[in-house]
C-alpha cells in the first residue's frame, strides 16, 4: 500500500522538475568581450540599426572581466558595471555622459537599467527589460582572444 502512496508524489516531482526548467547558458560560451546593438524589439516594434555614421558611435557593449562595463550609445560613453546570477538574471548599472541621443541610442540608454534577463550563444547576446522588449546584440570580439568576429 505505501508504493501507492509514493507513486503520486513522484509524478508531482517529475512535473515540477520539468515545469522548472529555464532557457540554459552554456558555461562554456563567455558574456566578456564586445557585443553591437544590431536592433532593437520595443512594444513589439523593431528597430534595425541604421547604416555607420561619421560623427556617431557604434552602439555597444564591452563585458570586461570582474565586473565592469563599458558602453557607447550613438553619441554618449557609458561606464559601469554588471552582475549576472542563476536562471540568466543580469543586472547593469552605471553612469556617462549625456550629449543629445538618436532614437536607437535613447531606447538602448533607457533599456540599460531596466534589463533583467540575457540569452547567450557564441555569436548573439539577447537582453530583456520590460516585459519581452529586447536588445540584441552581435559578438564584435572575445575578451580574451581579441579576435574580431566576422560580420
Amino acid at each position: 500500500m505505501t508504493h501507492y502512496n509514493c507513486l503520486p508524489l513522484l509524478f508531482l516531482s517529475l512535473i515540477l522538475i520539468g515545469c522548472g526548467k529555464a532557457p540554459s547558458v552554456s558555461s562554456q560560451i563567455e558574456l566578456t568581450g564586445k557585443w553591437e546593438l544590431e536592433r532593437v524589439v520595443h512594444d513589439n516594434v523593431t528597430i534595425k540599426k541604421p547604416a555607420s555614421r561619421q560623427g556617431l558611435y557604434d552602439i555597444s557593449l564591452t563585458f570586461k572581466e570582474k565586473g565592469e562595463l563599458e558602453a557607447t550609445s550613438a553619441n554618449n560613453y557609458l561606464t559601469g558595471f554588471y552582475e549576472t546570477a542563476q536562471l540568466n538574471s543580469i543586472q547593469l548599472g552605471g553612469d556617462g555622459t549625456e550629449r543629445k541621443e538618436t532614437l536607437l541610442g535613447d531606447l538602448f540608454v533607457n533599456a540599460l537599467p531596466n534589463v533583467n534577463l540575457y540569452e547567450l550563444n557564441a555569436t548573439q547576446l539577447i537582453l530583456y527589460y520590460n516585459q519581452g522588449n529586447k536588445l540584441v546584440f552581435n559578438r564584435v570580439e572575445a575578451q580574451d582572444t581579441n579576435l574580431t568576429a566576422s560580420r
